[in-house]
């Protein structure tokens, strides 16, 4: 009932929804329920667009379905849980969980990382009116930047580098605050992926006018994310199901509706 009412929700085309059925795909942490030993914890974090949690505790998200579908399509029984992102690599690294997401090999992981399930685009962020010129990352460091947590480690040497003036570099793990600080004037850029920011930004919650116009100054490559798992058979397995809902067409749909779909909550 609860995967046909999430994808009611995004308005997904009948057939979609009967060939997700069929192939016995969850979308829920209540419907990922492993069979007899064979379950492994993934760690997710929450972060909208991307993986949200919903009153009833059940989650959602594009990054959540796309890899609960393709593991289900794989016959990968996956647990799920919370944590912020600044804490994945350390909880992977200590063997506390068996796999977590998002995961790329910047993050310098132990185990293997999977095929790419979503592309970011990480970008700086100013207010078009304050006419800023931001052609490289390092015309960032004569101003006043507020980043997502980790980003010293997924953007580079040169954004590392930028902590070294913590009077003018910060980052946070509310990106909530992003947004707030960029609109109310308090911050000069932000660092953060597009999905998310836009996400952020039509929130109700964001208790600021959101209507000025922005520039979106691309200044880093696109940034690939998977899966990281402690066991390569793991991976494989996984990366077999992500192939298989790319073939069927189950990925590009989630993806549409979900770039259509309006903020969460």
């Amino acid at each position: 009932m609860l995967f046909r009412h999430l994808f009611a929700r995004m308005r997904v085309p009948l057939l979609l929804v009967s060939l997700l059925l069929a192939s016995g795909a969850g979308i829920s942490a209540a419907t990922a329920q492993p069979a007899a030993g064979q379950a492994l914890t993934i760690a997710f974090r929450p972060t909208a667009p991307y993986v949200m949690q919903k009153p009833d505790g059940t989650l959602t998200g594009l990054e959540y379905d796309l890899v609960m579908l393709a593991a289900s399509t794989a016959k990968l029984t996956l647990r799920p849980q919370l944590a912020p992102f600044g804490r994945l690599p350390e909880d992977f690294r200590r063997r506390a969980v068996d796999a977590i997401v998002p995961a790329n090999p910047a993050m310098g992981l132990p185990g293997c990382i999977s095929d790419t399930v979503l592309v970011y685009r990480n970008l700086a962020i100013s207010l078009r009116q304050r006419g800023l010129v931001v052609t490289f990352v390092s015309d960032l460091e004569r101003l006043d930047v507020t980043a997502f947590q980790n980003a010293h480690v997924v953007l580079g040497r040169e954004v590392a580098g930028l902590q070294r003036n913590p009077a003018r570099y910060r980052e946070v793990a509310n990106q909530m605050l992003q947004v707030r600080a960029l609109f109310s004037g308090r911050t000069d850029v932000v660092l953060a992926e597009r999905r998310i920011f836009r996400h952020l930004m039509r929130s109700p919650e964001a208790g600021v006018d959101v209507t000025p116009a922005l520039t979106e100054h691309d200044i880093f490559p696109p940034t690939p994310y998977g899966v990281a798992f402690q066991r390569t058979e793991d991976c494989v397995t996984f990366n077999r199901g992500l192939t298989e809902i790319r073939r069927n067409g189950v990925y590009d749909e989630v993806l549409r509706r979900w770039e259509a779909a309006p903020p969460f909550g």
